[in-house]
């Protein structure tokens, strides 16, 4: 304390806030991260040169361990004091994405550009943070750079079994333009060689004239042309007349002609074409209806979130309307999308190339391309497929995630219950065999696998009697405790079906006007369960036969009852307050 007289405000300050930085430190090592910043607050008030630099040493090293809710914490109190760092604004920003604090982010990054609105990669991770897409700084501009030499939108493939039907077409009518003209030009150096040799030299000259200007004239098959030979494919092959009627339309799209695609898609049933309202939207912006496009294909992916056709053309439509973040945010989602799906836009295409590679033994190819397929189109038999697959390449516990999707889609599914039931059997026989063998952890740990598929009493035993023998007597008790649990359900699961069927007896004696034998149903469903509706059919018959005393002792027996259950439900929760420790 005498020593205290003679230290300077500052050294005194000094001392104070290494007090407050340190008790900060020790609240961000317990996860308390308001009352840390609270402390770094009150440090930098004290000692603002020297606890700055020192917090920026502990947010690098917080970031490098990835703590990254620490290194928040740290952050935003640094930033505090320094509102003007754009770049440590955007920073903080990725650490709250990570973390997924979508809002925080986005309040982040437009703090950066609201500081340095040139500030590109504050700019980008604001459009992936939209998109939802983890991808951060200059990866989010390369992502979306693969579009830039996209000038027209990105149509889907043409259907059928000629992948580009329409250069099939150009390429035939070329065939026979070229023939006719050189059927034209024969003809007219006959007619030339013809005047020559009677001598109408004159007549000669005007032929070679018409030979002259059909020689100079190209063989070309325009837009028109290819259109014309697909409308009377579609008049003349009615089988394929639906495939010559879409792709008539994307031939269309691409060549800038919307009335002729609109005309052909408005005749092609939706339900068959999943692209069509999408093909549509692109049609009405060739129309000069940007706007209306825009909206419409914004509604379409509402619906499909993932559909990465829709997300490409509608990142092109914002970019044609100049507006550069929109169009950015779904440019970014398109390649995260693209990436995970190894650059196939189609959906149907990269279901069709995994049951493909099942077909051809690559299991890995078709778990890989069924994954991806699974989280953007839930589909009870992709899941079973992707368990079989699971299955074959012997990942139990990732068997077990597919078939309860299955059965959370179709929970009547009969192959995934046995496929459960199977992998059950496996770590339950794995299980088994150890105990056996006296290896008792190994056991206790592959009966644990087995009930983590399913609660089966057998297992149950089993495994609470390795617990009991390893001397964990706490998780044999559990087992136990839940074993007599499921045999108490099991029978009263068969005394219901008991009591249900003497209620369903009672109903049919009393319309075949048996009163005794429905009376004596009645009775032993009364006698088994708290049920009012039973009460109140027994009550109407007893009235109805004049059975007075037998319907005032059925109602002193009812009272008694309810009763009985209000004790048994206090009982239950005094039980239940008990256990917890209240």
């Amino acid at each position: 304390m005498f020593n205290d007289l003679f230290k300077s405000n500052e050294e005194r300050a000094r001392e104070e806030a290494f007090k407050h930085f340190q008790l900060g430190m020790t609240h961000l090592e317990g996860k308390f991260f308001n009352r840390a910043m609270i402390e770094f607050k009150k440090a930098m008030d004290l000692a603002h040169e020297e606890v700055y630099p020192r917090l920026m040493q502990e947010l690098d090293a917080a970031s490098s361990g990835g703590q990254l809710e620490a290194a928040l914490s740290i952050g935003l109190n640094l930033l505090k004091e320094n509102q003007q760092d754009f770049e440590l604004a955007n920073k903080l920003g990725n650490y709250a994405r990570e973390l997924g604090n979508y809002n925080q982010a986005e309040s982040l990054y437009k703090m950066a550009l609201r500081i340095n609105r040139k500030f590109e990669r504050a700019f980008y991770n604001l459009a992936a943070c939209g998109a939802r897409v983890e991808v951060y700084d200059d990866q989010v501009k390369s992502a979306v750079s693969v579009f830039e030499k996209i000038s027209d939108y990105v149509l889907p493939d043409y259907m059928g079994e000629n992948p580009d039907p329409a250069g099939h077409i150009a390429g035939y009518l070329g065939e026979k333009l070229a023939a006719a003209k050189a059927q034209k030009i024969e003809d007219l150096q006959k007619q030339i060689a013809h005047h020559q040799e009677v001598g109408n030299s004159i007549e000669a000259e005007s032929v070679q004239m018409d030979l002259d200007h059909t020689m100079a004239l190209p063989v070309r098959v325009g837009p028109k042309e290819v259109i014309d030979e697909f409308k009377r494919l579609i008049d003349e092959d009615a089988e394929h007349a639906k495939t010559h009627r879409y792709n008539l339309g994307l031939y269309a799209l691409s060549v800038n002609m919307p009335h002729e695609a609109q005309e052909a898609f408005a005749a092609l049933p939706p339900a068959e074409f999943d692209l069509l309202d999408l093909l549509q939207a692109i049609a009405l912006d060739q129309s000069g209806k940007l706007d209306e496009a825009i909206d419409r294909v914004t509604r379409i992916l509402g619906a499909n979130e993932f559909n990465r056709y829709s997300n490409v053309n509608l990142g092109l439509m914002f970019k044609k309307a100049g507006k550069h973040f929109l169009s950015t945010k779904y440019l970014v989602k398109t390649a995260h999308l693209l990436e995970k799906s190894g650059g196939i836009y189609s959906m149907r295409e990269l279901v069709r190339i995994a049951y493909a590679s099942l077909e051809e033994g690559n299991l890995k190819k078709a778990r890989n391309y069924l994954e991806i397929a699974v989280t953007e189109m839930p589909d009870a038999k992709m899941w079973n497929t992707l368990g079989r697959i699971y299955v074959e390449l012997k990942k139990y516990d990732e068997a077990t995630e597919a078939y309860r999707k299955v059965l959370k889609l179709e929970p009547d599914n009969e192959e995934a219950q046995a496929k459960l039931r199977e992998i059950h059997d496996y770590y339950a026989d794995k299980g088994r065999s150890l105990e056996t063998e006296r290896k008792l952890k190994p056991a206790a740990e592959y009966y644990h696998k087995a009930l983590g598929v399913l609660r089966d009493p057998d297992t149950l035993k089993s495994a609470a009697s390795v617990y009991k023998s390893l001397g964990n007597m706490d998780k044999a008790d559990e087992l136990i405790l839940e074993l007599h649990a499921m045999e108490q359900q099991e029978k009263d699961l068969k005394a219901e079906e008991n009591r249900q069927e003497k209620i369903k007896t009672a109903k049919a004696a009393i319309q075949g006007r048996k009163y005794r034998e429905a009376m004596e149903n009645l009775e032993a469903a009364f006698r088994m369960k708290v049920d009012k509706n039973v009460y109140l059919q027994l009550s109407a018959l007893y009235k109805a036969l004049k059975k007075f005393t037998e319907m005032e002792d059925l109602t002193h027996r009812w009272q008694k009852m309810l009763e009985h259950e209000e004790k048994m439900k206090l009982y239950e929760r005094e039980k239940e307050r008990a256990l917890s420790g209240e």
